[in-house]
């Protein structure tokens, strides 16, 4: 059986507001970086591996790896590896405070 990629709810609204927010800039632009987003998890799944832990003190974010979405290295999936396939937890852009972005998985 194939591994799954899925997407928490709000990792779907991070991908809304960041290709929201290219748009503005570039229809473009916005469309390739979904198109990455896409690609990037399909990479994941098949290679979980290749992202690291997300080094952080916050002890309920042990077992979050995280890997820059293809092409657009500021933004970041944060996933969980799971037996199934890998679960999207968040995609956010490296220059937030990603602490306290991560708070609420």
């Amino acid at each position: 059986m194939a591994k799954q990629v899925a997407i928490r709810p709000r990792a779907r609204l991070d991908l809304i507001d960041q290709a929201a927010f290219l748009d503005r800039q570039s229809p473009a632009v916005a469309f390739r970086f979904l198109f990455e987003c896409d690609a990037t998890f399909n990479l994941l799944v098949d290679t979980p591996g290749i992202g690291g832990p997300y080094l952080t003190t916050d002890q309920r974010l042990v077992g979050v790896r995280v890997f820059p979405i293809r092409g657009f290295p500021n933004h970041l999936a944060f996933y969980i590896d799971k037996a199934a396939g890998i679960e999207i937890i968040r995609v956010l852009h490296g220059a937030r405070d990603l602490d306290a972005a991560l708070q609420d998985i």
